[in-house]
């Protein structure tokens, strides 16, 4: 009987201590009830807003250097402006002035014969006074003519 009187005693400590439980939990849940429990998304709206400015400011801080670049290369070219109207008149120019001293090299040849044609004339002249006024030499001269006439295809050095 006394290990039952001993169950017993442990049996109504542990119904006491399961009954302070209960009331602890009671008074527990009371408050818990009472408690309102709120959402506060506050501080995470917060840094999504602070990422949101820092990317915008780098977004237009590459949009400003993008601008900077294509004007960079607008303004590079190949070529200087003034280069190509300095070809284009160089070219220009030298056609002319091949043009120029074409025309003057065939006109030159045109005068070397017209210059020939009066030296021959100019010749034959001085040659008829000289032959008028020495017959024999003239007739030394047909002599020599007929001869030189007489061979065509062999050239006289």
């Amino acid at each position: 009987m006394q290990k039952m009187d001993e169950i017993m005693e442990l049996l109504s400590d542990e119904i006491d201590g399961f009954n302070k439980s209960i009331k602890k939990l009671e008074v527990l849940s009371k408050k818990w009830d009472g408690l309102q429990i709120k959402a506060d998304s506050s501080n995470i709206e917060y840094h999504i807003k602070e990422h949101l400015r820092v990317t915008e400011r780098s977004m237009e801080r590459y949009n400003g250097q993008i601008r900077e670049i294509q004007e960079e290369i607008k303004k590079a070219q190949f070529t200087p402006k003034w280069l190509m109207p300095l070809i284009l008149t160089a070219s220009t120019t030298a056609l002319i002035c091949l043009l120029y001293f074409g025309y003057h090299f065939v006109q030159l040849e045109d005068k070397k014969f017209e210059a020939f044609e009066n030296g021959k004339k100019e010749a034959v002249l001085q040659l008829r006074g000289y032959f008028d006024k020495h017959p024999e030499a003239y007739k030394d001269y047909l002599k020599w003519s007929k001869r030189f006439d007489s061979i065509p295809s062999s050239k006289q050095k």
